[in-house]
């Protein structure tokens, strides 16, 4: 199968210059450079035809030895070198196979209704965690196979919630001798800043983790869960430019061709993992859905010997022994239980001010601000927030009293490349500790607000907060009463 771009698009293609060999940079001091000819080709995803069918993966059938998925600034040299080399290889792939660079990058764009023609979309939803994580094993499995070590060979990922700069390989060289490299990221970022402040941080993850049920957490059939938003998506605006067309990691058309994708897309893995396995959970609580809807999903993919092969979410639920990797996970919270108390987000007191109110009885307010006078974390649940058509950017979800704004989560909505530009409801999950007494003020109460980061670089104007449902959970500790 080969990739055919029409040549009505090569206006649009941004091919980089090459070096020639003798003049390629070394990428690492005191290791192997890399050929400067590996594919860098910048076409539009026309597409190629969607991999269906094929042979199942059936339960057992991996037995290679059960390896950890690293951070990236925990590889070892000769892993690095390593990592290096698979991706140069891949870069390095002719036109004709099924693994090449540029159609496994598509795959992604097949996959989130990118393509001209193909009606398939993993963003959006449940299926968001498993897709993913079946994209990631197999893209693994080939890099592995490209450097002779399918066995050990295992993704890194970038730990952004520690490392708050892209990490130095992916940066350095900054030339098309570094297989890891992209041009089209974010100048600051690329340069080694930092992310901001508020984004992918401990404290979030913290947060989600608090969110006992996957339904918030990771999505619904109809909904994107609040991991998905963020930090996933926000990560993702971080490092694709702040302007249109927002290629490559801002825009889903594009965002797999950028290798940091792949690094990113393990922690957002390694967030799942952990969440199943937080402690204290009874019942549903940190477990993945059991509809059947949720567990016979499945796609297909090109595995390391250019072969189609299909996989379902239930089959890559159990990553450690079906997937063979596992990660070193810290155990981040306690046993907990929240005391969920329903609210309504209404909209709009007169005024310029786009803002959204949070409605509660009298006495669920009294309750919720005794338990903001004991510092009870609390968090905003919002169910089936509706997004503009053509809205794209990074919005910070702020609550606005008078000259006092505090901000309480983000909102990310990626670029794409689709002709329909409707978004899929999300769930948003907000931090409202520090601002519930301006929010369940009597008098007066605060507003919810968002305010676009990028507005003069990408025009995307801010939107009025709406939700299908609301409630706030309140953090309480100890043994759970008994119903």
């Amino acid at each position: 199968m080969i990739l055919n771009v029409p040549d009505s698009n090569s206006t649009r293609r941004r091919f980089l210059k090459t070096a020639a060999a003798a003049t390629a940079g070394t990428f690492l001091s005191g290791m192997r450079s890399f050929p400067s000819n590996i594919a860098r080709a910048q076409d539009p995803p026309a597409c190629p035809t969607a991999p269906s069918g094929g042979n199942p993966f059936a339960a057992g059938s991996d037995t290679r030895p059960i390896v950890l998925r690293k951070s990236i600034s925990a590889l070892a040299p000769s892993e690095l070198s390593e990592l290096q080399t698979a991706f140069a290889n891949l870069r390095a792939l002719p036109s004709g196979d099924n693994r090449r660079w540029l159609l496994e990058a598509d795959v992604h764009a097949l996959f989130c209704d990118q393509c001209s023609g193909v009606n398939m979309q993993i963003h959006g939803s449940w299926n968001f965690f498993p897709w993913h994580r079946a994209y990631l094993y197999y893209y693994e499995r080939i890099l592995g196979s490209l450097v002779g070590d399918l066995d050990n060979f295992r993704l890194p990922y970038w730990d952004w919630e520690n490392s708050r700069s892209m990490p130095s390989p992916y940066r350095n060289p900054g030339n098309t001798g570094n297989p890891l490299w992209d041009s089209s990221r974010d100048s600051g970022i690329a340069g080694g800043g930092n992310l901001p402040a508020s984004d992918g941080t401990t404290s979030r993850i913290h947060t989600l983790y608090g969110i006992t049920d996957f339904a918030s957490f990771g999505g619904t059939a109809a909904f994107a869960g609040a991991c998905e938003n963020d930090p996933h998506n926000i990560i993702h605006s971080d490092v694709g430019p702040a302007a249109s067309p927002f290629e490559d990691m801002g825009n889903l058309g594009y965002a797999a061709r950028d290798p940091i994708f792949f690094a990113h897309h393990c922690n957002i893995d390694k967030l799942w993992s952990g969440w199943n396995g937080q402690p204290g959970g009874t019942g549903t609580d940190f477990k993945n859905p059991t509809d059947s809807g949720f567990l016979t999903a499945r796609w297909s993919f090109y595995d390391e010997n250019q072969k189609v092969v299909s996989i379902s979410a239930a089959d890559v639920l159990d990553h450690r022994n079906n997937l063979r990797y596992v990660y070193t996970l810290p155990r981040i919270r306690i046993p907990i239980y929240y005391e969920i108390y329903i609210c309504e987000l209404i909209c709009c007191l007169p005024g310029p001010d786009p803002l959204s109110f949070l409605k509660v009885s009298q006495e669920v307010r009294e309750t919720l601000l005794t338990q903001f006078r004991e510092s009870t974390p609390m968090v905003l649940v919002l169910h089936g927030v509706e997004i503009p058509e053509d809205v794209t950017g990074v919005f910070d979800v702020a609550a606005v009293r008078g000259d006092r704004r505090l901000q309480i989560g983000s909102l990310s909505v990626l670029a794409d490349t689709m002709a329909d530009k409707r978004h899929k409801p999300i769930t948003l999950v907000l931090d409202i500790t520090r601002a519930a007494e301006d929010l369940l003020a009597p008098e007066k109460p605060a507003g919810i607000r968002l305010f676009a980061r990028h507005e003069k670089e990408n025009k995307s104007k801010p939107f009025i907060l709406r939700a299908q449902s609301a409630q706030i959970r309140t953090e309480r500790r100890g043994a759970k009463p008994q119903a």
